[in-house]
């Protein structure tokens, strides 16, 4: 039984509620072990096309819990450093997950906020959207999202926000590339259901191969050994009569999944 956490199995895809709408969805230990096993979950389900992430509540993400931060704190540095190996663990089975993940960001994105937000593909957000990286203010550094936070925007402009902690614009996310684009609030739910139906046209197991492909290629340097067999862009078309039945891709398979109201209720 999930207790901070909702989610609804909609035709082709999941939607993953974070619900601790009192708190401002911070994100606590239970949190933490409930998205590390549903997305785990969600990837191993042929199923499932895509899944979104969204809040209920008037904001997307607080970050962590004031009262989890305490209680770790008092724990010493064993207590500290199993939570941060835990949050480790759920943003990076969020980042690999072999399914296309989504995010609908609204009110307030901040900290371990912005964490899950940069471990997912696709980041949507209100245009009256709010992010902050407010760690260095609480004394703290932004150790386990900063890989995240760091492919999703420049390091100089991850810099800029990491030490100042200022809060910034869904405006200013979108020009420094943080979110891929932005909706006004009523029409985000279309915007998002128009984005699933986009990956019932795409054949699954290339999808998962190129999120390995992508992941791999990062950073690496562009030689006569980019895209060889260590990479799975020479295996990712090993089985068209497969992609042709899981997808439709131009090559005949299944059409869209008519998700649109998908975000409704």
């Amino acid at each position: 039984m999930l207790h901070t956490l909702e989610i609804e199995h909609k035709p082709q895809a999941a939607l993953v509620w974070l619900s601790r709408p009192d708190v401002r969805n911070a994100v606590d230990a239970q949190m933490v072990q409930e998205l590390t096993e549903t997305y785990a979950s969600l990837g191993r389900d042929s199923q499932v096309r895509a899944i979104v992430l969204a809040a209920r509540g008037i904001a997307f993400c607080a970050g962590a819990d004031d009262a989890w931060t305490r209680e770790t704190a008092h724990g010493g540095e064993a207590a500290i450093r199993a939570d941060a190996a835990a949050c480790g663990t759920m943003l990076e089975t969020i980042y690999r997950c072999s399914k296309p993940t989504i995010v609908r960001l609204h009110g307030a994105c901040m900290g371990l906020g912005m964490g899950l937000a940069a471990a997912c593909d696709i980041a949507i957000a209100s245009s009256q959207a709010t992010f902050a990286l407010p760690e260095t203010r609480l004394g703290l550094i932004p150790s386990i999202i900063a890989p995240y936070v760091l492919r999703a925007m420049s390091p100089r402009d991850a810099t800029r926000w990491f030490l100042t902690g200022e809060t910034f614009s869904a405006a200013e996310a979108w020009r420094i590339g943080f979110v891929h684009g932005l909706s006004e609030p009523d029409s985000m739910d279309m915007r998002i259901a128009a984005l699933v139906d986009t990956f019932m046209l795409t054949a699954p197991d290339a999808v998962a191969a190129t999120k390995v492909l992508v992941q791999a290629s990062s950073g690496r340097p562009v030689d006569d050994t980019t895209g060889g067999d260590d990479l799975p862009a020479g295996r990712i078309l090993a089985s068209p009569a497969r992609a042709a039945a899981d997808g439709d891709g131009g090559l005949g398979g299944r059409g869209p999944s008519m998700l649109n109201g998908m975000l409704d209720g």
